[in-house]
């Protein structure tokens, strides 16, 4: 199976620690999910009408609801596609269709997996333009984070808006030719780790210092102009990574 092979690299905490790390390859026929290891999936959310049409009659009504609450059409499709998706990848470790799949959302609207369904599997979603990525892992809570690399972006406004003054420190010390995507690396471990609470910006200060936990984190390239961080409550001894569905391995992905 073509990029199945395996790496190991030094985890971000304990130095005597490696983690396993795989490239990005199809998944395989039957999946399961083992202690201290995380999955990760990626899958385009550019599909055709037909295609979404056919996604939307795996939703559930609320879900239905909020997709045609948005009023970006295209924004529309991209939630059913990702969600759809979502639903399709839990019902395979389940062994169950995704229309049995049933959420509970905590205070902040972060889904989790009904207990009724699996109290210790859980999961973080994230997409941003026709991307989209899943973390999944085994009791402990997971965040994930997707850009795209805007050009035009007021990076600087929102670093101000939203960085702590550590934050802001860090991105200063980025050569000027690389601040836009230091600010994206910034960024998406800031977001990972708010998801991984089950927060986010709305309840966070500006400065955050004070107690504030540093989860393991990773980044990973998705695609050209993309990338996505995953911030986790313990070190993965293992990740593994997924296309969804199979790729054509003929076109120019990150590997």
């Amino acid at each position: 199976m073509k990029g199945s092979n395996v790496y190991k690299v030094g985890c971000s905490k304990g130095a005597d620690v490696t983690c396993e790390i795989t490239c990005w390859r199809d998944s395989p026929d039957e999946i399961a999910l083992k202690d201290q290891e995380l999955h990760l999936w990626r899958f385009s959310l550019d599909c055709s009408e037909p295609e979404v049409s056919r996604l939307k009659n795996l939703l559930a009504p609320d879900e239905i609801v909020r997709a045609n609450r948005l009023l970006d059409l295209r924004k529309t499709k991209q939630f059913i596609v990702a969600r759809a998706y979502l639903r399709q990848i839990l019902g395979n470790y389940q062994k169950i269709t995704s229309r049995q799949i049933k959420f509970q959302y905590n205070n902040y609207g972060k889904p989790a997996l009904a207990e009724s369904i699996h109290p210790v599997l859980s999961f973080n979603l994230s997409h941003a333009g026709d991307w989209g990525v899943l973390a999944v892992a085994k009791s402990l809570a997971v965040g994930i984070d997707i850009e795209k690399i805007e050009s035009e972006l007021n990076y600087v406004q929102l670093a101000d808006r939203y960085f702590d003054e550590h934050e802001k420190q860090q991105l200063a010390q980025y050569p000027s030719e690389r601040q836009r995507r230091g600010f994206y690396r910034l960024w998406i471990q800031k977001e990972a780790r708010l998801k991984l609470e089950g927060s986010g910006f709305q309840v966070r200060p500006v400065s955050s210092e004070d107690g504030k936990k540093e989860w393991p984190i990773r980044m990973f390239p998705i695609a050209p102009d993309f990338i996505c961080c995953v911030a986790t409550q313990k070190i993965n001894k293992s990740i593994h990574r997924f296309h969804f569905p199979e790729f054509d391995h003929s076109s120019q992905l990150v590997h």
